[in-house]
């Protein structure tokens, strides 16, 4: 978070360096009578790339949640059907179970989780996973009691390939590419016109560009940050399913 601050201010602080540079050198106070034509445009400009900004921001921030949720939704499934298998009276099963619980989560975390994010997959998870289904089908009951407990074990599995799915496929979700690219190239169409703005002062217009500089990489960093959640400082770790792990193991 503090490289991410202090990257943004170092931009601030050379963007308005150039505005300085530019009001001196193209003695843009000389530029007043067209300040109204200016002001307006950038009223206009302005607006809609509020919008639009708000819009990208509050949609990577609802995906960058929803990917946290089901990454705990399904650490917590794998543990509640471990959980359910110990009421089957078949300790062999439940081994099997626990094993198998283990070694899907563990592909998970060791394999690079920051992969989640990419398309760059192996199928070693998918076998693990497909050996927790395997365990399930082979589960033979004579009894009542094992019939229902089968039922809701059966049901808590389709829960929860359904949970891995969609984590699997919002993981790899991102914007489109067309939208990022408007979003950049308005954000620094706005710096180059800023740049011109004319100030009888040059100490106001370099505030001025301090602030907007800073909005402006602020808002890039965010959208990058968000919009793939296992990189940049804001990235989702593997937390949920190691305490699931520790969970198995008694270690509450």
């Amino acid at each position: 978070m503090k490289t991410t601050l202090a990257k943004a201010l170092l931009f601030s602080v050379v963007m308005a360096g150039v505005y300085a540079l530019l009001h001196d050198w193209l003695q843009t106070n000389t530029f007043m009578p067209e300040a109204n034509t200016l002001n307006g445009f950038l009223t206009v400009f302005g607006s809609l790339y509020s919008i639009l900004t708000a819009f990208v921001i509050l949609e990577v921030w609802k995906q960058y949640n929803n990917i946290s949720e089901l990454i705990e939704q399904e650490a917590q499934s794998l543990e509640q059907l471990y959980g359910l298998t110990v009421y089957f009276r078949d300790e062999k099963m439940t081994a099997e179970m626990k094993t198998a619980i283990q070694e899907y989560a563990s592909i998970i975390i060791e394999g690079k989780f920051q992969k989640l994010g990419s398309r760059d997959r192996t199928t070693r998870s998918s076998k693990a996973f497909e050996r927790i289904a395997e365990i399930i089908s082979h589960v033979h009951f004579n009894d009542d009691h094992d019939s229902v407990v089968f039922n809701q074990v059966l049901e808590h599995y389709r829960q929860l390939a359904w949970t891995r799915t969609e984590r699997v496929a919002k993981s790899v979700r991102r914007l489109p590419l067309l939208l990022k690219a408007f979003i950049y190239i308005a954000s620094f169409f706005t710096l180059v016109t800023f740049s011109f703005m004319p100030f009888m002062t040059s100490q106001y217009g370099v505030l001025a560009m301090l602030v907007i500089s800073f909005q402006q990489i602020m808002i890039f960093f965010i959208i990058e940050g968000l919009d793939n959640p296992f990189v940049g400082h804001w990235r989702l770790t593997p937390e949920p399913y190691q305490q699931m792990l520790q969970h198995l193991d008694g270690k509450y």
